[in-house]
């Protein structure tokens, strides 16, 4: 607003009359080639789902940050096709192994194969799967520990609860909705 009601000189030959600072914003239409389609939004959810679905398992079995990991990904028709488009995205944005990436048809030969491999298997939505070998992504001796560690806190958290609600003082004195939560968190 400021910038309208300084002084500037008027545009000269060598000067550009239309300057961007007071064109107006430009106008969508519906035949411009830029507006999205429903198939282009359904494709990029898809591949939101998958690199998030993949980033989840990293997280959920500790895999550390910068290790990347392989996967076989499952899709058909033209999802399997835009992801082939977007691999060097998803390898990016759910540091994956570039060379250990691979995108199969589904219900093909090859697609079977790779669910047989001791892998976790990630369903993203109807139509295309993602599995991530095992062998690269946790040490077996030490997600049994971490478990074990986890359920020993868990259970501990468990008999504190527990006795927490039988003990008559608790249960009479605090209020109804804090017996409820006890009650809820120790379902």
């Amino acid at each position: 607003h400021l910038w309208h009601h300084l002084p500037r000189p008027t545009p000269g030959a060598d000067q550009v009359s239309n300057s961007l600072m007071l064109a107006d914003w430009p106008q969508m239409n519906d035949e411009d080639p830029l507006v999205l389609s429903d198939e282009a939004i359904a494709s990029f959810e898809c591949f939101q789902a998958l690199t998030r679905r993949i980033r989840n398992a990293r997280a959920e079995y500790n895999v550390e940050q910068g290790k990347k990991i392989s996967a076989t990904i499952i899709a058909s028709g033209a999802l399997r096709e835009s992801i082939e488009a977007e691999i060097k995205s998803l390898v990016l944005l759910a540091k994956l192994d570039p060379a250990e990436v691979t995108v199969l048809e589904s219900g093909s030969d090859e697609a079977k194969a790779a669910a047989a491999v001791e892998s976790v298997q990630l369903v993203i939505q109807d139509g295309i799967e993602a599995y991530l070998p095992l062998a690269g992504l946790i040490d077996p001796e030490k997600e049994r520990k971490r478990l074990e560690r986890q359920a020993v806190k868990i259970g501990k958290e468990v008999d504190k609860l527990a006795g927490r609600l039988k003990s008559k003082g608790f249960t009479e004195k605090a209020p109804p909705a804090l017996v409820e939560k006890a009650r809820g968190e120790l379902a």
